[in-house]
């Protein structure tokens, strides 16, 4: 107006041009009187203009950004905006040119009104230059009329509209309506970029590519959490997933989330969102830090993990993890996408170390081999796995433990001293298995003695034996199975659980007193036997049944909802009712008794 330069206007009026920039209250109060604004028209000045707030930031209509997001050395515009300003006034145009305040957010692409892309209309590092408008429009004014920095016509997007209502007056129906503007500007457009890496076209030039990035985020994220959770998934499934770290996966998104904005807590909801997908899908070590928080805990193994972690092979690990239904067999990812509960196996994953051979556990425990095979065929001893084809599956600290018990209760005796039997004799000769022999020692109804440190050195008194043996010349009684022994042998290792089934009335069991010794001992006779199969199933008799493996069973009866047996929270072990299993998996053959 005065046709001054605009650093001296600002001393004529008694403050600098860079108070004014820097928004001080003085300045634009002398700028307002000067100009006759109202004080709605410096509130309206300052809204579109941009008010720094202190810490790098800027408020800008009620929004905070960070200054970046607004002050940048090139300044964009709409040459059609800027051509009807000067169509409109009859002095000389650059007088007329005026900027909008929302041509300054980098997120803003394309003015609505005309739907031109805003184009680059000069570019200074120093400020001064670059906000003396008058100057740079007279630099630009022959190429703006003369149309030369136009652009063809370009279609809004729901994107476009949606910025636009929220800078004009804060309208949002969308889910980012309780999120900043600037968070989620930059969220839509980050998501974007990595979703358009799944499109086969992402357009051209790299001011289309930013729009497609913007349009395709904004669709995503407009919709909530689930819909931006999918969204994740979808980048990880498309991933390949050989080795790729979410560094690989989810790029500048994962990156600027991980630094730029970690310490910002607007970008705290977005980036949660992305830590659940990397914690749902990657083997993250405790301590480890995901998005600039450290986990206390791992969720998950992998295969990989698991096997570096145990120090075993991935090929000696797999069979356990299948057959414990933390895998599936034939499952085509890599190692690393093969992921499942670390809480829910570790205690599996500890013991698979400790596993040995059969010939190493026989050593071991200083026992025969016809010993080892009765010891396995009752249930004494159990595989912690039914592949045969892996020799490293018996466990060391079971047999260690049934030894110890037993060498705990036995008492020393001398090879020399004829009043006692090895075990395996007088099983044969009782017609009685080892189980029943020394669940009756457990139970304090048999003494037992040693003559060294190893299972064939246990011995039983002859005498006690004597009352067991069944008279030769009487007819050959059925023999009852110990309820401990066949609670082993469907399944329920755990002795005192089948024992709590019987004492609960929930199976049929006989209690037998020898007529010699007065010994009572709890049985399954083949009519409980036949009782107890009736109602309920376990892992292994439903597999034997079916002919299915253990684990395919397991996850059947999973998604079928079928709940083990445990009434009043008893725990009774992994025991199902059969009308609930046959109900959700179809009635299976019949029982040969």
């Amino acid at each position: 107006m005065r046709r001054t330069p605009v650093v001296e206007f600002a001393q004529n009026m008694g403050f600098s041009f860079r108070r004014l920039l820097d928004g001080d209250p003085e300045a634009l109060d002398s700028l307002a009187h000067w100009a006759g604004l109202t004080s709605a028209g410096i509130g309206a000045l300052q809204s579109w203009s941009g008010e720094p707030i202190g810490d790098a930031r800027m408020r800008l209509r009620d929004e905070v950004f960070i200054s970046r997001a607004l002050r940048n050395p090139t300044l964009r515009g709409c040459p059609t905006c800027l051509r009807e300003d000067a169509s409109a006034h009859s002095g000389v145009s650059v007088e007329a040119m005026a900027m909008r305040g929302d041509w300054q957010l980098r997120e803003v692409t394309l003015c609505l009104k005309h739907r031109h892309l805003l184009v680059p209309l000069w570019t200074a590092d120093n400020r001064y230059a670059r906000y003396d408008f008058a100057a740079r429009f007279k630099e630009i004014e022959a190429a703006l009329l003369a149309g030369t920095m136009d652009r063809p016509a370009c279609d809004p997007t729901e994107y476009d509209l949606w910025l636009d209502r929220r800078l004009e007056d804060g309208e949002d129906h969308t889910w980012l309506a309780n999120h900043g503007l600037y968070p989620a500007t930059a969220f839509c457009r980050l998501l974007g970029m990595e979703l358009l890496r799944l499109q086969a076209d992402p357009g051209q030039g790299d001011i289309h590519r930013l729009r497609a990035a913007q349009q395709a985020g904004f669709a995503v994220a407009r919709q909530g959490e689930a819909a931006i959770s999918a969204a994740f998934m979808a980048l990880v499934e498309a991933s390949g997933g050989k080795r790729e770290e979410p560094k690989a996966v989810f790029g500048q998104l994962h990156t600027k989330l991980r630094t730029d904005y970690v310490h910002d807590p607007a970008f705290d909801p977005f980036r949660q969102l992305l830590r659940d997908c990397i914690l749902s899908v990657w083997p993250v070590a405790a301590g480890e830090t995901v998005l600039g928080e450290v986990q206390p805990e791992r969720r998950l193994h992998s295969l990989y993990s698991a096997a570096k972690e145990v120090g075993v092979t991935e090929e000696l690990l797999e069979p356990f993890l299948i057959e414990a239904g933390a895998l599936t067999a034939g499952d085509p990812r890599f190692s690393n996408r093969r992921v499942f509960s670390a809480k829910d196996h570790a205690a599996l994953l500890a013991e698979i170390p400790t596993l040995v051979s059969l010939k190493t556990l026989q050593r071991e425990i200083g026992v025969s081999r016809t010993e080892l095979a009765r010891l396995v065929s009752e249930g004494l001893l159990t595989p912690r796995m039914q592949n045969v084809a892996v020799h490293l599956r018996w466990s060391l600290t079971q047999a260690m433990d049934l030894l110890g018990d037993l060498m705990a209760r036995a008492q020393q005796i001398s090879t020399a001293d004829a009043g006692w039997e090895p075990l395996l004799a007088a099983s044969r000769r009782c017609r009685r298995p080892i189980a029943a022999l020394l669940d009756a020692v457990q139970n304090g109804k048999l003494v037992i003695g040693a003559v060294g440190d190893g299972f064939s050195d246990l011995r039983l008194r002859t005498t006690q034996l004597d009352l067991l043996v069944r008279p030769s010349d009487g007819p050959d009684m059925e023999t009852p199975m110990t309820a401990t022994a066949f609670g082993i042998s469907v399944g329920i290792k755990d002795k005192g659980r089948f024992r709590a089934l019987i004492d609960a009335g929930q199976t049929c069991a006989t209690v037998m007193r020898n007529p010699k010794t007065g010994i009572e001992n709890t049985v399954m006779t083949a009519a409980d036997i036949a009782d107890f199969h009736r109602r309920f199933v376990t892992m292994r008799t439903l597999s034997a049944e079916t002919g299915r493996p253990i684990p395919e069973l397991r996850a059947d009866l999973k998604r079928a909802g079928v709940a083990v047996f445990a009434p009043e929270g008893q725990d009774f072990g992994r025991l199902f009712l059969r009308e609930e299993v046959e109900a959700a998996l179809g009635p299976a053959k019949p029982r040969k008794m």
